[in-house]
């Protein structure tokens, strides 16, 4: 019995080895065991792009209040040389001159920059002012502000040749300085006038430009300054990029910097 026992076991032995030997490699051996592969070095972050350089600060010419006598004082843009000549601003209907700061430097290089205020106020509107029609009474009040500014910055400035200009309301007072005094008032800037100069008040100008907005109406306006050109008045048109009544847009001191290149010649 026990003979028989053990005969058995070897036989179940030896057929268990033979069936073990059958089996494909892949179930007859456990895989090695798989290591987790090194991560790869994160790359390197990209170089901080330099510092942007600090904005350039808007350069303004050095204006200043100058008193004058018998009212408020003037703004008041000194040339950059010993120019003699003067550039009168008038501003528009119940507005002020503060605008200047962003044009003065284009007057500087010619001429002395004055800009008065209307003698009449505003209701209702503190600081702002607006013109009467009383021309002769602009053109005193401009004769003593020359007069005042030279002696406040000890230089000589000649009242017989000044350049008028105007924006809106004031582009319509300088037309009639210019009309009534030619021999004072030598070469106008109209900006945005309620209409087109008139050639009877301009003939007699040494130069003229005139100005509208982008968005402005501008077809007569500039149609006036080349008629105007061929009959003998120096003349010529400047728009000013995207601006609408009361701005000068976005190129106005490159654009302003041009006019007075071209009349203060």
């Amino acid at each position: 019995m026990r003979r028989t026992l053990a005969l058995g076991v070897l036989c179940g032995a030896a057929i268990a080895a033979a069936a073990w030997k059958r089996l494909p490699a892949s179930a007859a051996s456990e895989p090695p065991a798989s290591f987790p592969q090194a991560e790869p070095a994160a790359a390197a972050p990209p170089p901080a792009p330099p510092p942007a350089p600090p904005p350039v600060a808007a350069t303004h010419p050095s204006l200043r209040f100058v008193p004058v006598s018998g009212e408020a004082p003037a703004r008041v843009a000194p040339a950059d040389t010993d120019s003699r000549r003067v550039v009168i601003y008038l501003h528009g209907f119940c507005s002020d001159a503060s605008t200047v700061a962003d044009w003065a430097p284009g007057v500087q290089r010619h001429a002395t920059l004055i800009a008065l205020h209307g003698e009449l106020g505003c209701d209702g509107q503190p600081g702002r002012h607006r013109w009467g029609n009383d021309i002769r009474f602009i053109d005193y009040r401009i004769a003593r502000a020359v007069r005042s500014v030279g002696r406040s910055l000890g230089r000589e400035l000649d009242p017989s040749s000044v350049t008028i200009v105007g924006y809106s309301e004031g582009a319509a007072r300088a037309e009639s300085l210019a009309w009534l005094y030619p021999g004072r008032y030598r070469r106008a800037v109209l900006m945005s006038a309620p209409e087109p100069p008139v050639f009877d008040r301009v003939r007699r100008l040494d130069r003229l430009a005139v100005l509208r907005g982008g968005r402005e109406y501008q077809r007569t306006y500039r149609l006036a300054a080349e008629h105007y050109d061929r009959a003998g008045v120096p003349s010529r048109y400047w728009e000013l990029p995207g601006a609408t009544h009361g701005e000068l847009g976005h190129e106005g001191a490159r654009v302003l910097r041009e006019v007075f290149d071209f009349v203060e010649r």
